[in-house]
């Protein structure tokens, strides 16, 4: 009797599990925590243990931002002449915004400051996925295993922080002024991400615009107790010239294969406007950091962790695209030589595809497209 009723309206019996599902899941798990989570710390120790020991950790901002801003604070001027040699020695041209924002640090050993700068790397990367929407644990593993973010830690270039800012613009872009003054913030920091401002300009944020221009035209200003406008741009064009060449860019791997540099600087602009047209006509983020990346002189391999961004807003799931940048590992961060132009076109190669996959998957434009797919088809006319 107790089974006719289990069988009419009592419950089910549970599926017995199929011989072997169980352990198939475990191995799973298993396999998914060792690379996306032993992986990815034990890569992150390593690159720890390899700065600490050579005394390569925080490279620039342990060579180059800390004593700049100890120098700042005690009244001294720290920036050379226009005509200086951006190859020997450290190079204090820093703007004077980031010297003085990251001013506190100095109050700390140098050894423990450069450890808090790696972590604070570490926490913008982390945020600024997280921010624009990326939920999924096995992407931050991943993109921790990245070289960009490997070569973030190296060297403190940055990069990390400007990641965060550009994700709190995209995320308060339609707003009435944050964007503009998360922007303006950040060209202050890294002027080659001017491009940013195309991006607000196209979605007729003119406003936010104006307010980014300000911004980053004030914080010049704050290099006149120390040196003119005119000659800090005059030592951006002397660095820019010493080490264009050897930069992960269209232009070092033109001439660096023989082209001439009028070749190379030709072909780099024209794409670099192709890429600003582009972000005119679809107000594409994506093509804005790429136009960032394509016009900005010096490129190391760091800059390039801030297609994690866009990535991120296009894919905020593990897809097969996350994994592609890893295929850019024995590269060399920054530096004179820094490669052939096989390394160089491997790694154009790789973000050529990253910035494909994102524009191609940008929120926007795949709301538009599935807009047109729904719309019905319109009617023929009698023949």
């Amino acid at each position: 009797m107790g089974s006719d009723v289990q069988e009419k309206g009592g419950e089910q019996p549970s599926p017995r599990p199929q011989p072997g599902t169980g352990h198939a899941d475990a191995v799973r798990r298993v396999g998914f925590f060792v690379l996306f989570a032993v992986l990815p710390a034990l890569t992150l120790v390593t690159m720890l243990a390899v700065g600490l020991s050579d005394d390569s950790l925080s490279a620039d901002f342990h060579h180059e931002i800390y004593p700049q801003s100890e120098q700042m604070l005690n009244g001294n001027n720290p920036y050379p002449s226009p005509d200086f040699d951006p190859t020997v020695g450290a190079n204090y041209i820093w703007p004077p915004l980031v010297a003085y924002t990251l001013a506190p640090l100095t109050l700390l050993p140098l050894g423990v400051a450069d450890v808090v700068m790696l972590a604070i790397g570490l926490v913008c990367i982390a945020a600024s996925l997280w921010i624009v929407g990326l939920r999924d644990w096995r992407v931050y593993g991943l993109v921790a295993m990245w070289p960009q973010i490997a070569g973030e830690m190296r060297v403190s270039h940055l990069t990390a922080p400007l990641c965060l800012l550009l994700a709190l613009a995209w995320r308060a872009r339609d707003r009435r002024l944050e964007p503009g003054i998360l922007m303006g913030f950040a060209i202050a920091v890294k002027f080659f991400v001017w491009p940013l401002g195309v991006w607000l300009a196209s979605r007729r944020r003119y406003g936010p615009v104006l307010v980014a221009a300000g911004i980053a035209g004030a914080s010049l200003l704050l290099l006149l107790p120390y040196v003119s406008i005119s000659d800090y741009i005059r030592s951006l064009l002397q660095l820019g010239r010493a080490f264009d060449q050897d930069s992960y860019t269209l232009f070092g791997l033109l001439v660096q294969s023989g082209a001439s540099e009028t070749v190379g600087r030709l072909t780099m602009w024209a794409c670099g406007l192709l890429l600003l047209g582009a972000t005119w006509r679809y107000r594409s983020f994506t093509l804005a950091i790429a136009a960032a990346l394509t016009l900005s002189p010096i490129v190391w391999l760091d800059y390039f962790a801030l297609a994690a961004v866009p990535l991120a807003i296009a894919r905020p799931r593990l897809t097969w695209i996350w994994f592609l940048p890893l295929a850019t590992w024995g590269l060399r961060g920054a530096g004179i030589h820094i490669g052939d132009p096989w390394d160089i076109a491997r790694l154009l190669l790789v973000f050529l595809v990253v910035f494909a996959v994102a524009f191609r998957d940008e929120p926007d434009r795949a709301r538009a497209r599935a807009t047109r797919a729904s719309l019905p088809a319109p009617a023929r006319l009698p023949t």
